[in-house]
């Protein structure tokens, strides 16, 4: 009997450790988990919040070099300068809504210091980033440079004018005509031309007349006209972005957008909601890409294969968008409307601001 009850003690101790040890680790168990689900909380956010020019201006595009330092043009003959991601603003020309100037509408920089605005018919120029000169002569159609002192532009019937001293003079080098297959009948005909896109020092496209890509490979020396296959519908072009020499994204009227990988020789529909009237498409590298008009904001961040598309209620429509880096952008837009994109510390809150998806880290980045 002594013997009996002995061993149901040593037995009910046994237990007892057993259950204290397994509460022990349940509890331990518990605490790992709720320490890991502390840990994967995030701990910054993307957001949108305003840095306003604050005068009662519309501007019409914007062009970032950097994360900080960028330019805004704007009616009134404005251009604005920051260097400090728009916390400040600098009018280096106009900045007064009640003074006459050219409605400058579109922006150029190849560096920090060499930048080009435009009007319709005209021309500035700056070569320290802050100062700016009009360019001589009626300059029509948007300029594009491939250096401080190498650019080229669209204008009339096809024709393509190229300058090699920063603008001051320009020189045709191409006429465009297209010989194509229409309703079955073969037609010649002029091309109009206006967007380009250099994605190497030599390999450049221009666009613009449906179905056609006119393309040069000896840095626009010489150019060449490939013909797209006959479509249903509107085949206008309004933009172009090439990410490499022959990888690239073109926007049709209605916001269609076209993808090419054997350097324009053939085209392919994207499923995207674009803004439906003249958006632009711009890469910050070869995997987050933007297009951004009104209140639609599409982005990739897959080199262009998958787009996703929000409404984004700014205080006004935007009109122009710059793309600096995959985390930092900027969009522009009637009465002095500046909106910054960014990442921020997550419980981080400013006026006016708007919470966005944050595009995903460069590979490698921490």
């Amino acid at each position: 009997m002594r013997r009996f009850v002995l061993t149901f003690v040593l037995v009910l101790c046994g237990m007892n450790f057993t259950f204290a040890q397994t509460q022990h680790a349940v509890k331990a168990s518990q605490q790992s988990t709720s320490a890991g689900q502390k840990t994967s909380q995030p701990k910054f956010k993307a957001i949108w919040e305003p840095v306003n020019y604050k005068e009662d201006l519309s501007l019409f595009d914007v062009y970032f070099v950097s994360k900080e330092e960028g330019w805004v043009s704007g009616a009134s003959g404005t251009i604005l300068h920051t260097k400090d991601g728009g916390t400040t603003w600098t009018a280096e020309l106009g900045g007064d809504p009640h003074a006459e100037g050219p409605g400058l509408k579109h922006l150029f920089f190849a560096d920090a210091t060499h930048g080009w605005a435009q009007a319709w018919n005209s021309l500035f120029r700056t070569t320290d980033g802050e100062s700016w000169q009009q360019v001589t002569g009626d300059i029509r159609g948007d300029a594009f440079f491939v250096s401080d002192l190498k650019g080229f532009r669209a204008y009339g019937t096809g024709k393509i004018s190229a300058t090699t001293d920063g603008g001051e003079n320009w020189k045709d080098v191409f006429v465009c005509r297209a010989k194509m297959e229409v309703n079955g009948l073969t037609q010649e005909k002029d091309c109009d031309l206006e967007s380009f896109s250099f994605p190497t020092a030599t390999v450049g496209y221009a666009v613009g007349e449906e179905r056609v890509t006119v393309k040069t490979e000896d840095g626009g020396a010489t150019w060449h006209v490939l013909v797209g296959p006959e479509e249903p519908g509107d085949q206008r072009v309004y933009a172009v972005f090439f990410l490499d020499a022959n990888t690239g994204y073109e926007v049709r009227a209605g916001g269609k957008l076209k993808r090419t990988t054997d350097g324009g020789q053939t085209w392919q529909g994207v499923i995207a909601q674009l803004d439906t009237t003249y958006p632009k498409v711009k890469f910050a590298d070869k995997e987050v890409g933007w297009s951004c008009l009104g209140s639609t904001w599409a982005y990739t961040v897959d080199g262009g294969k998958h787009w996703t598309t929000r409404q984004i209620h700014f205080p006004t429509g935007v009109t122009s968008f710059s793309l600096p880096t995959r985390d930092r952008g900027y969009v522009v837009g009637d009465h002095g409307m500046i909106y910054r994109y960014r990442i921020v510390p997550v419980d981080y809150t400013a006026k006016g601001m708007i919470e966005a998806p944050a595009m995903p880290p460069a590979a490698g980045a921490q």
